[in-house]
């Protein structure tokens, strides 16, 4: 790496971001740890998006700006930020979260003394649309424990059900075990898939410091179709627009993957034996359900589009 590479990438994916982008990258550009560039993708944004990222990179050369020909999905966006990055650690950030001063000073302390662990990142509090916390987030132990079936549990269990926040992955994470990953796939709840592939490389550390502000608002891409049958199809279409309209089956999609992930892992055999083993336990002890829902909601869509008039759009 030469001198004039950044140790640090940040990698930010946007799209119509311009309620909370200013204020995000001003916590970026301020941190007490200055060794880094940042990345922004604007994923084609309609609102005032282009203009506040055009101001914030003619105002630093640590800035660069890529705006992507047309909307590709939350996933590609995701993942062309990581490859526009150099630096030995990177870190994604979301467009409206905010991270405390010492956030990144903090995350690559960590790494430097601990070359076990893939990734670095801490506590977390919610914020609202005002800044004003709501949440002081829970911590996550597990995926700092030696045994990969531990590590396993937690990254795979929905957020809801006592899994990983999504804190871990916008931590400090070694290029050179995001190198080892697939990264963000093109379906729903990928995330988890990326977490799971950098916790069996192997133990994660939580700085205890509540460094990260995640922010909790309507228009969060979590919150898109929430409340909709389809939810999983929409969030699909979210993250790779080419997915649009077609009858998908997420919760199949997301196991399988589970399954790929562990099989391709560093671990031993027997320790990929018991990681396959965690994923049968939750698949046994409820996960069953959102299979078999999937399966109702692509019948249902199936027989809405066959009764659908000739020549209808």
């Amino acid at each position: 790496m030469s001198a004039r590479e950044p140790i640090v990438s940040i990698g930010v994916p946007v799209y119509n971001g311009e309620d909370y982008l200013a204020a995000a990258l001003d916590s970026i550009l301020s941190q007490s740890f200055q060794a880094f560039e940042l990345i922004i993708c604007d994923n084609a944004s309609t609102d005032a998006t282009e203009a506040i990222c055009r101001e914030f990179a003619n105002k630093d050369a640590r800035v660069r700006y890529h705006r992507q020909p047309h909307n590709l999905g939350a996933a590609p966006n995701y993942n062309d930020v990581y490859h526009r990055s150099r630096g030995k650690y990177f870190k994604w950030c979301a467009h409206d979260d905010l991270l405390e001063p010492t956030f990144v000073e903090r995350c690559v302390e960590a790494l430097e003394t601990r070359p076990e662990c893939p990734v670095a990142y801490t506590m977390f509090s919610r914020i609202d649309a005002t800044n004003d916390v709501i949440e002081e987030g829970a911590s996550h132990p597990a995926l700092s424990a030696g045994a990969p079936q531990v590590r396993a549990d937690v990254a795979i269990r929905p957020y809801k059900e006592g899994g990983a926040s999504d804190s871990p992955i916008f931590g400090v994470i070694r290029r050179a075990a995001l190198d080892r990953t697939r990264l963000h796939g093109s379906y729903t709840g990928s995330d988890r898939t990326l977490v799971l592939e950098l916790a069996l490389q192997g133990p994660f550390y939580e700085v205890p410091e509540r460094l990260f502000l995640n922010r909790e608002h309507p228009s969060r891409s979590i919150r898109i179709s929430e409340h909709t049958d389809e939810v999983g199809h929409v969030r699909e279409a979210w993250f790779d627009s080419e997915r649009a309209g077609r009858i998908v089956f997420p919760n199949w999609r997301r196991l399988g993957e589970f399954v790929t992930a562990i099989l391709q892992s560093p671990p031993a055999p027997a320790d990929k034996a018991r990681c396959l083993g965690v994923v049968a336990r939750q698949v046994a002890g409820g996960s069953w359900k959102r299979l078999a829902y999937d399966v109702l909601v692509a019948v249902r869509m199936w027989f809405s589009r066959r009764r659908r008039p000739s020549g209808a759009a």
